[in-house]
């Protein structure tokens, strides 16, 4: 999505000294595989109460840590470049109510921000910008005695900023796109179909809206399959994608509607889910990609 944002989406940020990493850090850095990074606290002795560092460098990826102990900082950046980006992660745990297994905080300045865990309402998701082109994430378990099964996930999705980005502008990601962005957007997104809004159900939590659209032609697609699902409905639809729907998200504050007619819907993976990029008509679309063709300016053959 278009975003560029400098605060932390969700509720205000609350601020805690750095007292944790005085203590210091681990002696082991770890690497990951530059996008994951899967690790146990099992293997961390428990005398040892220091910060292991796992370094990342990857668009998009999947921390996954099995019985916390002590605390991991996780330093995040773009591959084979030092530009700022907009960061967003997905927060999974395996916590009982009233019991997180760990908090996490983004590493500020002078001190760290709480972005999830404890006893404050927690959103799975939350944005931040990276400052001189890295961010680092610091998870501290809550819980070193326990030996159940724990778990926290953590999804991250890096968008490159713009250079010269002028701060958060929350009707960027709603604007409708440009001729030359949709031009981009159909050639690089993960999923570009035509079809026809079903639903719209807006998930507080998430802050997003779930957009059930009713395929009538899939145009193209990285890996289609494991977002379609089967329509529970009589409608006759056109193309091999008879009766199937996918579920695309978009950011809840652009309040789309149920609109009518068909659409031409170009979304990405992002965190797991299928993020919204551009929605044109079928009508404006289709006049689009017989010039842009004929100009020759885009980098793959547009369809509609």
């Amino acid at each position: 999505m278009r975003s560029n944002s400098s605060s932390i989406c969700g509720t205000g940020p609350i601020y805690f000294v750095l007292y944790s990493f005085l203590i210091g850090l681990s002696f082991a850095s770890i690497m990951g595989d530059e996008c994951d990074w899967t690790g146990s606290g099992l293997t961390i002795s428990s005398s040892d109460k220091g910060v292991t560092p796992v370094y990342l460098r990857c668009s998009a990826g999947k921390i996954k840590w099995m019985y916390p102990r002590g605390a991991l900082r996780i330093l995040l950046r773009l591959p084979n470049q030092d530009r700022n980006f907009r960061a967003c992660v997905k927060i999974q745990t395996s916590a009982k109510p009233g019991r997180p297994v760990t908090r996490v905080y983004l590493e500020g300045p002078r001190s760290l921000i709480h972005l999830y865990g404890g006893d404050r309402e927690s959103k799975p998701i939350r944005c931040f910008n990276s400052k001189n082109g890295q961010a680092a994430l610091y998870i501290e378990a809550t819980d070193e005695r326990s030996f159940e099964k724990q778990l926290t996930e953590i999804e991250y999705d890096l968008q490159q900023l713009p250079k010269n980005f002028h701060g958060y502008d929350s009707s960027e990601e709603c604007r409708p796109c440009s001729q030359e962005e949709m031009a981009h957007i159909f050639c690089t997104s993960d999923l570009v179909t035509r079809g026809i809004i079903h639903s719209v159900e807006n998930n507080d939590q998430l802050e997003q809206s779930l957009v059930t659209v009713k395929i009538t032609k899939l145009i193209r697609h990285t890996s289609a399959e494991e977002f379609l699902q089967d329509v529970d409905s009589n409608d006759v639809l056109p193309g091999p994608y008879t009766q199937k729907e996918v579920t695309v998200n978009v950011p809840q504050h652009c309040g789309i509607n149920h609109g009518l007619g068909e659409f031409v819907f170009m979304a990405r993976r992002k965190l797991g889910d299928l993020t919204l990029l551009c929605a044109p008509r079928l009508e404006t679309w289709a006049l689009q990609v017989s010039k842009l063709n004929d100009e020759g300016h885009s980098h793959c053959v547009l369809r509609s």
